[in-house]
């Protein structure tokens, strides 16, 4: 049977395709006895598999067509929630559990490094990989060159700014291409001025971007990654690091030194039997109040009981 028929003659059926009809028939009326119907409601775990694989792997319609054996309209209609009455835009709502069960045991037929152009991915590595080269001294309007987009929608990439909430698969490719090809490679030896160079890397300063040697290849496009400025990161060291070097600290350096200062202010009363937070104040030596913030040392501090 053909993935974009619904109905075939019996006639033209295989069969294996007439016994799989009769089944489906005596199915349907074994179900309709019981009180059990055959359409179901619940469509969400469908119709999220269905869209990943279409917007995040680059799945086709037809291709899942031909996996499934449900026909094309079906499955676009539940990608997008709709389908369309006498010009008129009806919500799908539920389907067969036969087309449910088919559509939810679809597996992706390509990895996700070879998806159509136009599928979409998630920015997270292309905008480290962009934000890593701006950091090197590589300014926008080069990129824009390189890459064939335009500066602005670099920079709004980078910046994360009008809801860039995915990026088009070819677009990666050609990022993650530059920044390989590049992230070794000295500006000045690509025609950068010196003045290009030094505007580039005052704005990756300024927003906290990455230089490539902060990531990993195999991290970069990881959600929970953190980039490794100090070789010591997440460790009251590695703050150290930060302060030394005039680098705006991470979060993972923050969090250790701010357990650090914590654990340092419980220690002072340990006779107390409750924490610094129910008995403790840290107050400066002129006696105002110290802020949360880290970076106060116990010689900057003093304790009063509340």
């Amino acid at each position: 049977m053909s993935p974009l028929s619904k109905y075939m003659p019996r006639g033209e059926m295989t069969q294996e395709e007439r016994a799989a009809a009769q089944r489906n028939a005596k199915r349907r009326r074994y179900l309709a006895q019981r009180g059990t119907p055959c359409r179901s409601t619940d469509i969400a775990k469908a119709q999220k598999n269905v869209r990943l694989l279409y917007y995040k792997h680059g799945m086709t319609a037809q291709a899942m067509s031909s996996r499934s054996g449900i026909s094309r309209d079906t499955i676009m209609q539940l990608i997008h929630g709709y389908r369309v009455v006498e010009g008129q835009r009806v919500p799908v709502v539920c389907l067969l559990r036969s087309t449910l069960a088919k559509l939810e045991a679809i597996q992706p037929d390509k990895p996700l490094e070879e998806a159509r152009a136009g599928s979409r991915l998630p920015p997270l590595g292309t905008r480290r990989r962009l934000q890593a080269l701006n950091a090197m001294g590589y300014d926008c309007v080069w990129m824009s060159e390189q890459l064939g987009i335009s500066a602005g929608n670099i920079g709004c990439l980078m910046l994360s700014k009008r809801g860039r909430r995915y990026v088009y698969a070819g677009t990666a490719r050609r990022v993650a291409a530059l920044y390989t090809r590049y992230q070794s490679t000295d500006p000045r030896e690509v025609g950068r001025s010196a003045w290009q160079i030094s505007n580039a890397k005052s704005r990756a300063r300024k927003n906290g971007y990455a230089p490539p040697s902060c990531w990993d290849e195999d991290a970069i496009d990881s959600p929970h990654a953190e980039p490794e400025w100090t070789g010591a990161c997440g460790t009251v060291e590695g703050y150290a690091i930060h302060r030394r070097e005039k680098i705006p600290p991470c979060q993972p350096c923050r969090g250790a030194q701010r357990a650090k200062v914590e654990a340092a202010a419980t220690d002072i009363r340990p006779d107390t039997g409750s924490s610094s937070t129910e008995l403790l104040v840290l107050r400066r030596k002129d006696g105002r109040p110290a802020p949360a913030a880290v970076g106060h040392n116990r010689r900057h501090l003093s304790v009063v009981a509340a």
